[in-house]
């Protein structure tokens, strides 16, 4: 009945597990985005260069040539229609708060062809567009871009042609042209940048960090525009064996100050200081922050003896009068608790320690198990797309002994700080130092790479600078 009562107060009073996942937000300067546009200037200038041009121009009720004397029922038939030259346009981006975007975009165009009984004739153009972007995402949290409104504008349209040829003809030719153009420049501009999703969706989406391990980003809202930058929230859970890994005290909302990061870098990207407890928390699901030590381990081979842990606790060496080897595992049973503070990662772990003598028979003897309490003082590096991680011991440990197979322990644990400061830092914290190395990839886009990248811990928060480099 009392395992009854206990179970049931644990229900009551242990709250379960919240899956909600932690949050960065990813902000995109106004730079980035002129930038990212900039980079659709050849897309849009081919674009613009196969915009197909009917070869038939209705002449309306009126003789084609203005005397009654209509060419194949008012109806005047092109030859050899080619657009010979689009210049490159010029493009011009402005932030449009709590809407999108707007291009605008200026062109021209070159354009030959011929008509029977009047000879060859040149067409030049120039052409406007005026284009709003809307960002938005699916159901499953992948962002989407969208043209949501578009208006072309033609400007001067030239027709020169053989000598004496009619202004009404003239007129006829280009209101026939500046009406195909003006219909087909949005539909390009639409293709153009529909074509953006392609890429755009790998914004988001899974990544392997090594072995079972992995990450997942999803968009769970659309982005926030101001006059100046475009925040995207982007919502970050971790995986082990393809399960979400759960905090235990579930996450706080996060949103990233006004100014936070790099002035000078296109884009700033926050990481709330739950990101590191989710990323820390997942290693060590994935056992991770696990390791087992041989007595063979060259690197600490002269450690790992009932000799020379018998300097430390006596009792040790009265059981053992000959000096055996000893096996070592590492076990971390709790999640690690991390924190962010102006410069400083600080993360705290509780590892427990066993330890076992290789006595030469099937079963090793179990000597003694260790609580010890260390704190982690835990550099950040970014490079390539990748946040790595790498971790030093941090003031003292502490040691308590939770149980020995040499009868009561006289001697206080404390006396093998040193010894467990020179295990950690000679094999374990080189062993996690190795798993850490592998990264966490950032956000990023097929065909871009990150440059002049950067790293700033503040309170709660870290924040990752850079710039985007386009490359084909």
């Amino acid at each position: 009945m009392k395992l009854l009562f206990i179970a049931a107060l644990m229900v009551v009073w242990v709250s379960p597990l919240r899956s909600t996942p932690c949050k960065t937000v990813l902000r995109v300067k106004h730079e980035a985005i002129e930038y990212a546009c900039q980079t659709q200037k050849r897309p849009l200038q081919r674009a613009f260069g196969i915009i197909p041009i009917p070869s038939v121009i209705n002449g309306g009720n009126r003789g084609i040539l203005g005397l009654g004397l209509g060419l194949v029922d008012n109806v005047v038939k092109l030859a050899g229609v080619q657009i010979l030259e689009v210049r490159l346009p010029e493009l011009n981006v402005k932030m449009m708060p709590n809407v999108g975007i707007q291009v605008s975009i200026d062109t021209s165009f070159q354009i030959s062809g011929s008509i029977a009984l009047v000879g060859k004739i040149d067409v030049k153009a120039k052409a406007g567009v005026l284009a709003d972007l809307r960002f938005t995402r699916t159901d499953r949290g992948f962002p989407i871009l969208s043209v949501s409104a578009c208006k072309s504008i033609l400007g001067d349209t030239r027709i020169t042609g053989p000598f004496g040829i009619l202004p009404a003809l003239t007129n006829i030719i280009k209101g026939h042209f500046e009406v195909v153009l003006s219909d087909m420049l949005c539909v390009s501009v639409s293709n153009v940048f529909l074509g953006f999703n392609t890429n755009l969706g790998m914004l988001v989406g899974g990544s392997i960090i090594g072995g079972n391990l992995g990450l997942q980003y999803t968009m769970p809202s659309a982005p926030v525009v101001t006059e100046d930058y475009m925040d995207v929230i982007m919502d970050v859970e971790y995986e082990v064996d393809k399960k979400v890994v759960e905090i235990p005290n579930g996450v706080k909302d996060f949103t990233l100050p006004p100014g936070a990061g790099n002035k000078d870098a296109m884009i700033n990207l926050g990481l709330s200081q739950d990101f590191f407890n989710s990323m820390f928390t997942a290693f060590q699901s994935s056992g991770g922050l696990n390791l087992e030590i041989s007595s063979t381990s060259a690197s600490v081979r002269n450690y790992l003896t009932t000799s020379v842990l018998g300097s430390h606790i006596p009792e040790i060496s009265w059981k053992y009068k000959e000096s055996l080897p000893v096996n070592m595992k590492i076990l971390l049973t709790q999640t690690p608790l991390v924190t962010l503070d102006a410069n400083v990662v600080l993360v705290q772990i509780s590892p427990v320690v066993e330890m076992f003598v290789v006595t030469g028979t099937m079963r090793n003897q179990h000597l003694m198990t260790l609580n010890v309490g260390a704190n982690l003082m835990a550099k950040l590096d970014v490079s390539r797309g990748k946040i790595t991680t790498s971790v030093g011991l941090q003031g003292d440990l502490k040691i308590t002994m939770a149980s020995s197979s040499f009868g009561k322990c006289k001697t206080s644990p404390s006396v093998l700080m040193g010894y467990m400061r020179d295990i950690f830092n000679k094999a374990y914290l080189v062993q996690l130092n190795a798993d850490l190395s592998v990264g966490v990839s950032l956000p990023s886009l097929p065909n871009v790479d990150l440059i002049h990248e950067v790293i700033e811990v503040k309170k709660e928060y870290a924040v990752v600078s850079f710039d985007p480099q386009y490359v084909k």
